[in-house]
């Protein structure tokens, strides 16, 4: 294993009492910082002592981090050089000073990023959430890049990684500093994001130092190390061909309205920005289903000791159903199986629910399409498959819809039972506040353009895509007549696009939009209908208290009725 000596630290000298106070107070709220708000705040206070309080304490991570990245990327005058975390620009002043003449600060605190300005040593600036895709930048923009002090209790997330070797270009560097407990107690997730990049040829270690001193006038016990990754060319996503194919339709022809279905929207980023976007004041549906989970959670589970859950997320729904199968108190052990196509979403759900209930539940992740899982799953018991969320709305035609109830059901067995979250009809005025719901919102929806960049190597502007969502009735169809808001981004100038991994270039007038999904919106009455159309019987149905979204429990037309 490479090492790099770091033997030459700071000897311990005691604090002042004021300083020592002052550090006490900022360390507490920086260890129990909660959301983002609590950061920006942390930052905008602490931005005036920063500088003088780091070197109070005797921090030279910065240092040792800058050296260790000038050892592995030359041309240090033309070297683009990001500075994730950039803080005050301590780590950009130690690259300066080290010849770097072409360097990038981000930081989450606009504050610091003031403070950072006044040393004169940074390209640019740029205020950005590190958790979140930094559109400013496209793929593999820099050759390499310094995270210091980044990865501590409440701050930067584990996936920031991500999000850094997105925009490191291969062949280039990721340098970062990490406390050595925090490193293995792993409690952030960080070691393992990075045994996880290992695994897929991501990056290879290149260097880290021995263990030094973090704060040596303040936690001398504490040590830190400082990491050297080259990322490689593997770091790229294979070609998702279905996602290329349907991109490639969408985009050669001339309609002003180009569809891709929703379902290519997903990935390990889009389920965080989705997150983010249920917390919208308007956004109604995360809220509502929950609520009936809360409410009727035993009722759903009944006596099924399999639980099968299409298209996982979170596991913040299920939860209720492992709750409700724990209060059942008989020693039964629920199995639970999560499915999708992506083992990133199976195993962080594993992940999480198995931090939750550690051997309570017996949790059997399967990667995955939908058809092919279910027909594989054992059929001598009867089981519980739930289809969170208003997935099955999301569907691009009511022909869609039907094939895939009629695909479930050609998979359930007599004694099986699938609940499906339906959204319900309502006020154009409740449906705008959730699907123009602000930025949010729109950084969701844009995702799909974003994927596009990435995955497929293209290079249409962000910036210039704004959200438009239009309710639409449609045409009647077995019986049901429903409306639907279509998810839109519309360009507000011409853009001329080339996607290198399809060879092909890709033009949108102005006004011209992207429709990244369809949300369809049923009456309450129509879901029996369109249950029987597809061979099931609408046994049952719960509703949230305001009438707006519904869970319903379907079994196959032939199942003997419920006593």
């Amino acid at each position: 294993m490479p090492t790099h000596d770091s033997s030459s630290s700071s000897s311990t000298q005691p604090l002042e009492a004021a300083t020592e106070g002052r550090l006490q107070r900022i360390w507490q709220r920086a260890y129990t910082a909660r959301t983002q708000e609590d950061l920006l705040r942390l930052y905008a206070d602490w931005s005036a002592t920063y500088d003088q309080d780091h070197e109070a304490i005797g921090f030279f991570g910065h240092e040792l981090a800058a050296a260790m990245l000038a050892r592995y990327t030359p041309f240090r005058r033309s070297a683009a050089v990001l500075d994730a975390g950039a803080g005050t620009g301590a780590a950009g002043t130690a690259l300066h000073a080290l010849g770097y003449r072409n360097l990038v600060g981000v930081d989450i605190s606009s504050p610091m990023l003031a403070k950072a300005k006044q040393k004169g040593v940074y390209r640019d600036l740029r205020a950005a959430d590190l958790g979140q895709p930094v559109d400013a930048f496209p793929d593999s923009s820099f050759d390499a890049a310094i995270l210091v002090g980044v990865f501590s209790f409440g701050q930067a997330p584990a996936y920031t990684l991500d999000e850094v070797v997105r925009l490191v270009r291969p062949g280039g560097v990721v340098v970062f500093t990490m406390r050595v407990d925090f490193f293995e107690q792993d409690a952030m997730g960080v070691r393992s994001r990075m045994d996880e990049f290992d695994a897929r040829h991501v990056w290879k270690l290149l260097d880290r130092t021995e263990p030094a001193p973090y704060l040596p006038h303040k936690e001398p016990d504490a040590m830190f190390r400082v990491f050297a990754y080259r990322v490689l060319e593997t770091k790229e996503p294979p070609v998702d061909e279905s996602f290329a194919a349907a991109a490639r339709e969408a985009l050669t022809g001339d309609e002003p309205v180009r569809r891709i279905d929703h379902a290519f929207i997903w990935d390990s980023t889009a389920s965080r920005l989705y997150d983010r976007y249920t917390e919208c004041e308007g956004y109604y549906l995360t809220d509502c289903e929950l609520e009936i989970l809360e409410s009727h959670g035993r009722e759903i589970l009944g006596e099924d000791r399999l639980v099968v859950e299409l298209g996982c997320g979170s596991a913040r729904k299920v939860r209720h159903l492992v709750d409700a199968a724990l209060q059942r108190g008989d020693g039964s052990r629920l199995v639970y199986t999560p499915v999708d196509i992506s083992a990133g979403a199976v195993q962080a759900t594993k992940d999480e629910l198995d931090r939750a209930y550690q051997d309570r539940v017996d949790v059997q992740p399967r990667v995955g399409r939908f058809d092919s899982v279910l027909s594989s799953i054992p059929v001598d018991d009867g089981k519980l498959i739930v289809f969170f969320g208003s997935s099955l709305g999301n569907i691009e035609s009511m022909d869609g819809t039907l094939d895939f109830l009629r695909m479930v059901r050609d998979r359930m067995t007599v004694g099986d039972r699938f609940v499906v979250g339906l959204d319900l009809d309502k006020d154009d005025d409740v449906l705008r506040g959730a699907y123009e719901a602000g930025p949010r919102n729109r950084d969701f929806f844009l995702h799909m353009v974003r994927r596009i960049n990435h995955v497929l190597a293209g290079n249409f502007d962000l910036d210039a895509f704004r959200q438009h969502s239009p309710i639409l009735r449609e045409p009647e169809f077995a019986g049901v007549k429903p409306r639907s808001v279509h998810l839109r981004l519309v360009t507000e100038r011409p853009q001329d696009a080339y996607l290198a991994r399809l060879h092909m270039e890709a033009h949108l007038d102005g006004g011209d939009a992207i429709q990244v999904g369809i949300s369809r919106k049923f009456e309450k009455g129509q879901v029996a209908v369109l249950a029987e159309a597809a061979g099931l019987r609408l046994q049952r149905q719960w509703c949230d208290r305001r009438g707006w979204f519904s869970l319903n429990e379907l079994v196959r037309d032939d199942a003997a009725p419920r006593p």
